[in-house]
């Protein structure tokens, strides 16, 4: 099948998409990336698993950290998903053109525009 169809395909697939931050210890270096699997496993203490590549950016950062931050994507803004399909570089308070704010908890990037 070619790449690119199989991709265009796979992307049509109805599940909700979100955008997973992470940083290095002393939050230098930051990586952020589109994630389509993502559960809850608890209540009670409230608990997600997330899908993250093992050799990305973020896979690094949370094994060395043990932090991340997830944003939840709402259905109209895809361009948001896409925005981080790649790598971006961190300018100021905004990731690929996004506005975003350290959260208190775990001083991940949280993408201003999304609702959750």
């Amino acid at each position: 099948m070619d790449e690119d169809a199989k991709k265009t395909a796979l992307r049509m697939i109805p599940y909700g998409m979100d955008v997973v931050t992470s940083k290095s210890n002393g939050g230098k270096d930051v990586s952020e990336a589109t994630v389509n699997w993502l559960t809850q496993t608890s209540f009670s203490p409230p608990m997600v698993a997330v899908g993250v590549k093992g050799y990305s950016g973020d896979h690094a950062h949370i094994m060395e950290t043990g932090v991340f931050a997830v944003n939840v994507i709402g259905k109209d803004q895809l361009d948001l998903a896409f925005t981080f399909f790649k790598s971006l570089e961190r300018e100021g308070d905004s990731i690929g053109e996004r506005d975003s704010v350290a959260g208190p908890e775990t001083r991940c990037a949280l993408l201003t525009g999304s609702p959750a």
